[in-house]
């Protein structure tokens, strides 16, 4: 019955969006932001246009100027400039890849668990987190907005959501061209180019990316360099404005990455280092360096590619608003299971195949003092993986001499090859919703935020596995030694339903002054532990509940008259039940709802604009997120969960000054500066990973007309070394392995403009 009205409901949103009428329509902005003669800035984080000044929301507007200056070139570079903002990768970046705001994420590496923060491409919602992890190339604003998410988007979320739009076509020829060449020997292409086919009527717009460099890993055993760059994106987009009130717009992508992908140092060595040292294994002298030792090539390809339909009606009391989208994301990887030269376990294959399909409609409008919105999001997603993880041909030798006492038992049971040789994990999704927000202008002065959703959604997945290890069906072993055995078969059903919202009210002191306090509950749907360790039972979890959050703001908003300063405030408490981990304990992953979370603390924002050459952007965030009392294990109650730093400090300026003729000179500064942390779920010792900060720059020549720029660049210019994830390394016990960030980047960077 759920699955015919989740069918019913799908159709009619389908009829909805290919049947609307093609009446005026104010078209949604495109640009980035539109300032007036003081320097206002316009957002659209509420689905509205919203002077950032007065906007009763805590978001942070990151525009194209930004972006170039700090160097930003993927997703993950965007925590050098949002507050809050963590994002880590793990052994693939596709699968284990993990964004965080105050504090707040979910732990990758499990094709059952969703983000706790939704990432938004044009408005499209990328349905896992490595899959948004892409180029950032031809945006013209990204908006950071942090706290629950529920009642603007297709998609809730508990922590937050990243706003990436892209630009559209205009009806303007024009373009640009941008090399960038750096150290590693790396190369980065983008472009873009602008064409009007039909004038007013119809406009084009190609854009793509190319990124190639080496990796940052020197890896001891197979003599290369991992964790490379190796990357081809391409977007087309096609403008249609049949009447001047109208826009219809149709988006094209497909990105691919064919990179190798990703080694980890050990960071710690444990009882069995001297028995991989016997058998001729690399054991480090320095836990501190960016060496490491594989005995196959970590391999990560990639291909996605999607279509995305955004229309926008007038119909005279409201506007229409329909976005549709279909993406389909193919992953395969391959590499050393157990991170070392000795070839004791290897990932043979992992395929990953995700389809998933999005329909949102909404209707706007204002109706005397009620500025609302309605809306419905269907989607359906279809995820498979298969895969298989084999003995290596020094697995029988490590065990033996680990285990002397079951050397009779182990001898001749650890073939090549063998093992987990086929592991299918399927899950079928799909849901629906129905959602408001509305603001209320009760005094002229005075503003009412009401919104709620309501929302079902239903899961089935299942895990088939094979084994064809001989140690398997030996009598007599103890069960820590079957290694890659098959576990049991097992096929669930997950269903929820839930209403969440929000309720605030904002008092505006002026045009340019803002004070507000927001509640809102956000909401995580639950679901199926998609990994062989489902079918063992309690012990990993087969399915997990839903995670939950209410969340309280208080936050205030000023500009200066004459437009020269901006600051922001939000204090924060978000309580979080049913918190959902994801942890590695060196054999198997572990999904539990066992913890409670609050994160709580106080967001500064200042923008400085002192004269026109000179400008500051600045945030200051001290953020204590905590496990709660009804958190197991007991040992972690009290405790700063995993990466999320208390403090943290980030800050760009810049100074554009005329030089000569019609050429100008320009430099910049980034920096961020975080407190400890640490980066494994457990909070192992071995994973405390010491404050740092990070500090980039640039400096370079352009024209007054803004024809062309060249420039220079450097990221981590103290070269620092720092561990973004440690984890316990594969049958070792007391050795840990990280995935480390990046050390210095520097290059130089050309672009063109017509």
């Amino acid at each position: 019955m759920r699955a015919q009205r989740f069918e019913r409901s799908l159709a009619w949103l389908l009829l909805a969006g290919v049947s609307t009428p093609v009446l005026a329509q104010n078209p949604e902005p495109t640009t980035v932001e539109a300032e007036d003669a003081e320097g206002e800035i316009v957002v659209t984080a509420q689905r509205r246009d919203q002077s950032l000044a007065t906007v009763a929301a805590a978001v942070t507007v990151l525009s194209s100027e930004a972006l170039d200056l700090a160097a930003i070139r993927d997703t993950q570079d965007l925590v050098r400039l949002a507050p809050s903002l963590v994002i880590t990768t793990a052994s693939s970046e596709q699968t284990n890849a993990v964004i965080r705001l105050r504090g707040v994420g979910t732990s990758g590496g499990n094709l059952g668990l969703e983000g706790s923060v939704g990432v938004f491409v044009d408005g499209i919602y990328r349905s896992r987190s490595g899959i948004a992890l892409s180029e950032l190339f031809d945006v013209e604003r990204i908006e950071v907005l942090r706290g629950p998410q529920g009642t603007l988007f297709g998609k809730n979320t508990t922590a937050g959501a990243i706003l990436l739009t892209t630009r559209a076509p205009t009806f303007e020829f024009g373009g640009y061209a941008d090399v960038v060449v750096q150290n590693r020997d790396g190369l980065r292409v983008t472009g873009a180019l602008n064409a009007p086919v039909v004038d007013d009527l119809l406009a084009v717009r190609l854009s793509g990316a190319y990124n190639k460099r080496d990796g940052f890993i020197d890896d001891i055993g197979l003599d290369r360099d991992m964790n490379n760059r190796d990357r081809f994106s391409l977007r087309g987009q096609a403008l249609f404005t049949p009447t001047i009130n109208s826009t219809f717009r149709i988006i094209a992508d497909y990105a691919e990455k064919n990179e190798d992908c990703c080694a980890a140092p050990y960071v710690a060595v444990g009882a069995r280092a001297p028995v991989i040292a016997s058998l001729g294994g690399f054991v480090p002298s320095d836990l501190n360096s960016f060496a490491a030792a594989s005995s196959i090539l970590p391999r990560a390809r990639s291909k996605e590619w999607g279509l995305t339909f955004d229309g926008n009606v007038d119909l005279g009391f409201a506007e229409w608003h329909t976005l549709l989208s279909w993406r389909d994301f193919q992953a395969s990887r391959s590499g050393d299971l157990d991170f070392n030269s000795l070839d004791i376990a290897r990932i043979a294959f992992e395929d990953t195949r995700d389809k998933f399909f999005t329909a949102e409609m909404t209707l706007s409008g204002q109706t005397g003092p009620v500025d609302w919105l309605v809306g419905a999001f269907a989607f359906d997603q279809q995820t498979r993986q298969q895969s298989a993880n084999v003995y290596g041909s020094d697995m029988e030798a490590f065990l033996v001499r680990s285990f002397p006492g079951q050397a009779g038992n182990l001898a001749g049971n650890f073939p090549a090859g063998t093992g987990a040789v086929d592991r299918r994990l399927s899950q079928s999704s799909r849901g629906f919703s129905f959602f408001t927000h509305n603001i209320i202008e009760v005094l002229p002065s005075l503003k009412l935020t009401l919104g709620l959703r309501w929302l079902q959604e239903e899961k089935d997945g299942s895990g088939q596995f094979l084994s064809n290890g001989p140690i398997c069906d030996r009598p007599g072993v103890p069960a820590g030694l079957r290694l890659l055995c098959a576990t049991p078969d097992y096929d669930a059903t997950f269903a929820d339903e839930a209403l969440v919202g929000t309720a605030g009210v904002a008092y505006e002191l002026s045009s340019r002054s803002v004070v507000h306090v927001t509640w809102s509950r956000g909401y995580k749907a639950g679901g199926i532990n998609l990994d062989p360790s489902a079918g063992l039972g309690s012990a990993a979890g087969l399915l997990f509940e839903p995670e939950q959050v209410d969340n309280i703001e208080i936050g205030a908003r000023y500009r200066t008259v004459n437009g020269k300063a901006a600051f922001a405030v939000n204090l924060f408490q978000a309580d979080f039940t049913d918190f959902q981990q994801n942890a590695f304990d060196g054999q198997q992953s572990i999904i539990s709802n066992a913890a409670e979370v609050r994160s709580r603390g106080i967001e500064i924002e200042a923008n400085l604009k002192p004269d026109r050459a000179v400008s500051v952007d600045t945030s200051l965030t001290w953020n204590p997120t905590e496990y709660g009392n009804a958190t197991s294990p007991a040992n972690l109650v009290g405790r700063q969960i995993v990466n999320a730093p208390e403090w943290m400090w980030q800050a760009q300026a810049r100074v554009d000054q005329p030089l000569f003729g019609r050429v100008s000179g320009f430099a910049s500064a980034n920096i961020r500066l975080q407190s400890d942390i640490n980066t494994a779920v457990n909070l192992a010792p071995q994973a405390e990973q010491d404050g740092y900060f990070l500090l980039g720059g640039r400096v370079g020549l352009r024209d007054t007309a803004g024809r062309w720029e060249v420039s220079a660049f450097t990221q981590n210019l103290g070269d620092v070394y720092y561990r973004q994830i440690v984890f316990a390394s594969v049958l070792q016990p007391g050795s840990f392995n990280a995935f480390l960030g990046e050390p210095q980047t520097y290059g130089i960077e050309t672009r063109w403009r017509f």
